[in-house]
């Protein structure tokens, strides 16, 4: 590539980690709120409004 070529790749190494990061973490998050909501009543009464 020459320094006339316009440069259409504006992506670096730290953004697209931090992205991954961010997606990872948020299905790390999802699925831990999964499990508690099974299995604690009263993350389950919190998130649905009321009992079982």
């Amino acid at each position: 590539m020459t320094d006339q070529e316009p440069k259409w790749d504006y992506t670096s190494k730290e953004g697209n980690f931090a992205a991954g990061a961010a997606v990872v973490g948020g299905n790390l998050l999802v699925v831990l709120l999964y499990i508690l909501y099974r299995t604690v009543p009263a993350v389950h009464d919190f998130i649905a409004g009321g009992p079982r």
